[in-house]
């Protein structure tokens, strides 16, 4: 069983998402009878590889499972492959696949380019660790569901004002219903946003008193991108509530998800790309530097 769990690769599960995606697609180009059946069919393999992946990555970490970047974005990949999974169940016309795996896909291509070098943690900051993970998972995935939301009210609200019929295969859910989901989801984006870079930051005092890290300084990239997202989500949870009741909030509140996620985007982006002191071991601090430190 080890042997089979330990040779379950990203690509297994990456390849059976991408197949789901085609059939999803598909439904613009022909009708099928057994095509629902095939994409439903390739989501759960690919869900069920996907969570035996993370699941031997836990017990084969001992200690801090799921503790790196690299887990964090196929987690992240998780809760939206399985949500897609259920509303897909749930209610087979709407094309929920079409907007949902695509960001699985690109959370898992981002994963691939993440490190998988766990921080360290003792009992203290494994506590803080996963409060702190926890409110960057849920802003992260409330601000994908708000996207999906906003460009789904987009493309509705524009086929209605060009009176044009609804597409064949596609139940878009109401107006309504979809501003109610961009009108509210920022609210929650910007307070786990809020409340993960506090965690952060007592997290880092905490691992830097014990020795175990060194200490982020303000300057960091890392510190630097969390607190422009956190700026954005709230001053976006603001606009929300401000224009909510007016003629155009809907639409307004559409447009802010949507920016939302290109600012994800940019954050996981710079990420990615650049260089940061964030989780860097004690000892890897200069002397000089840790001679001069207060």
């Amino acid at each position: 069983m080890a042997a089979f769990l330990s040779g379950i690769s990203v690509v297994c599960f990456a390849a059976s998402y991408a197949v789901a995606l085609a059939c999803e697609a598909s439904r613009l180009v022909f009708r099928s009878g057994v095509r629902g059946a095939a994409m439903v069919f390739f989501a759960a393999a690919g869900l069920f590889a996907h969570t035996l992946f993370l699941t031997w990555r836990a017990v084969d970490a001992g200690a801090a499972p799921l503790s790196s970047p690299f887990d964090w974005y196929l987690l992240a990949a998780w809760l939206l492959a399985a949500g897609s999974l259920w509303l897909t169940v749930a209610n087979p016309k709407t094309p929920i696949g079409l907007f949902l795996l695509p960001i699985v896909l690109a959370l898992i291509g981002a994963a691939t380019l993440a490190s998988r070098e766990p921080f360290l943690h003792d009992a203290a900051s494994r506590f803080w660790g996963r409060i702190h993970g926890g409110f960057h998972l849920v802003w992260s995935v409330s601000v994908v569901l708000g996207a999906i939301a906003g460009l789904m009210w987009l493309i509705q609200a524009g086929r209605l004002a060009r009176k044009q019929a609804p597409l064949r295969g596609f139940r878009m859910p109401s107006l309504e219903r979809l501003a109610n989901v961009t009108a509210r989801i920022p609210a929650i984006a910007a307070w786990a946003a809020a409340a993960g870079f506090v965690s952060g930051i007592v997290l880092n005092a905490v691992n830097h008193r014990r020795g175990l890290i060194e200490i982020v300084p303000w300057t960091d990239p890392v510190v630097l991108r969390i607190a422009a997202v956190v700026a954005w989500l709230v001053a976006a949870a603001w606009i929300a509530s401000t224009v909510r009741r007016r003629p155009e909030g809907a639409r307004t509140n559409a447009w802010l998800a949507l920016v939302s996620l290109a600012v994800l985007a940019g954050s996981i982006a710079w990420g990615l790309l650049g260089s940061t002191r964030h989780g860097k071991p004690a000892a890897a601090v200069p002397a000089a530097a840790s001679e001069a430190a207060p």
